[in-house]
């Protein structure tokens, strides 16, 4: 299985009867959802395909988190629908956030859509596309009372409980050597530029025995590497044991030989514990790879954030990090241009992380969503000033990348290959996520690349490299 263009969802084809395809918009934790909706309607008895025009019902996996994301969405709806008139489609299904965030605004925009379901209804898939494709008689009026609308299940935001299990079918749409495993859902934090508590629900996690379970049987279907995801990783487990446990999570996944690496995105700066900060520097097969989004530096930018801390107290943080594995990537995201950043917080910033030296940031330009609590604060930054702070600090971390990325000229690494090109493969290295890091060029002979494939782990002296990729040749 793979992503293609526009994450549409693909796998092999399975059974008879009716054809199902599916594009998966937003994050990584969305894609999961997206492949447990495939898994359910292939065990349903559904053929999964990936040639849209094929597909008897189309689903769209909808993101909602930003206004561009709800664009998107509504564009792909539109599109989708289009096929229903020129095509052999017969259903459109919207699933997701957007219908989460507003279910009337897709029955306004695209009224072909035929059903759908929120965020936390995505578990009753088969029931949304087998009603989406029942023959409507003659003058059907749908019971939502509009459109062809047939179904509508968005269950209110407080009163979300589903949380997907080890035993909920689930066809994978990554690589087979790479896995993302969903620990939690929902999140409990009131940062005022997030919306994700109104799309997702409180937090809730799955028990330990659950993932590991998951994660072996992923490590069984030829997974080597599994990458964690939560809307707040480091508070896995609090709501189920009364502490934060997303150490002793990865010290049990740790036990899983099949595996080389065990990664985890989405830390939350000020859910971080001593076990958590050891686990990750120093259990075997878990990656040396930190993700944790600080947003800002500025202690008045974060505190209208409603999020805390300033750049002396995450200093301090990662350098609890870096005293138990010095060389461990650290990739972090900022907001520049929230209401009330001035000059001088984004040159704190900018010192920030030319101090720290992530080895990768995310930069986001500020987006003044009307349904977050940050939509009523005053002292609102101009877009061309934004637009000039986002452009500088991503070059500011080029320069920090580059030199970063010369450090590793002349070490060998462990790389995870996993395409072909002119002269060679492609790879991961430890520091590198899936989808949103660099890549590692490894220049091989002819006759070396007969002998190596995808989804295999090699040794790779390094000798070259870019502000975001590096190069080298088999050690």
């Amino acid at each position: 299985m793979a992503v293609l263009e526009r994450d549409v969802v693909i796998s092999p084809l399975a059974g008879e009867q009716k054809s199902v395809g599916l594009i998966s918009l937003g994050c990584s934790k969305n894609l999961v959802d997206s492949e447990v909706m495939l898994g359910l309607l292939q065990g349903a008895g559904y053929k999964i395909t990936s040639e849209i025009d094929d597909a008897d019902a189309i689903i769209v996996n909808t993101c909602g988190f930003l206004g561009a994301a709800v664009e998107e969405s509504l564009q792909t709806l539109s599109e989708v629908a289009a096929r229903k008139k020129t095509g052999k489609c017969r259903a459109v299904v919207a699933t997701g956030c957007l219908p989460q965030r507003d279910a009337q605004l897709i029955k306004m925009r695209v009224p072909e859509v035929d059903a759908i379901l929120g965020s936390a209804d995505f578990g009753a898939i088969v029931e949304a596309v087998d009603g989406a494709l029942k023959p409507k008689p003659r003058g059907f009026v749908a019971p939502s009372g509009g459109g062809g609308l047939i179904q509508l299940a968005v269950t209110p935001t407080k009163a979300h409980t589903y949380v997907y299990d080890h035993t909920t079918p689930r066809l994978r749409a990554t690589p087979p050597w790479t896995a993302y495993l969903k620990i939690a859902e929902g999140c409990d934090h009131s940062c005022s530029f997030c919306i994700i508590p109104q799309l997702r629900g409180p937090f809730r996690s799955r028990p330990i025995e659950s993932i590991a379970q998951e994660a072996r049987q992923l490590a069984a279907s030829g997974a080597h590497e599994i990458v964690l995801v939560a809307q707040d990783s480091t508070r896995y487990g609090f709501d189920l044991y009364g502490k934060m446990s997303l150490g002793a999570l990865l010290n049990e996944l740790s036990k899983i030989e099949e595996l080389k690496w065990i990664r985890v995105l989405y830390a939350y700066p000020s859910q971080v514990n001593d076990e958590f900060i050891e686990a990750l520097c120093t259990a075997p097969r878990v990656a040396r790879y930190l993700d944790i989004p600080l947003q800002h530096a500025a202690r008045e930018v974060l505190a209208r954030m409603r999020r805390g801390g300033n750049s002396e107290s995450y200093a301090k943080l990662l350098d609890r990090f870096r005293a138990l594995a010095p060389e461990i990537g650290i990739r972090t995201s900022f907001i520049v241009g929230f209401p009330g950043e001035r000059d001088e917080h984004f040159k704190e910033l900018c010192d920030f992380v030319k101090a720290q030296k992530f080895d990768r940031i995310g930069v986001f330009q500020f987006s003044d969503e009307n349904s977050a609590l940050s939509f009523g604060l005053d002292a609102k930054v101009e877009a061309e000033v934004i637009e000039q702070r986002y452009h500088a600090l991503n070059l500011l971390q080029q320069k920090v990348s580059l030199q970063k990325n010369r450090g590793f000229i002349g070490k060998t690494i462990d790389v995870l290959l996993e395409s072909e090109e002119a002269g060679g493969m492609v790879g991961r290295g430890e520091r590198d996520a899936p989808d949103v890091d660099g890549n590692v060029f490894v220049k091989m002979s002819p006759r070396e690349r007969r002998h190596h494939q995808a989804g295999e782990f090699v040794r790779v002296r390094v000798s070259g490299c870019t502000e975001y990729d590096l190069s080298g040749k088999l050690a």
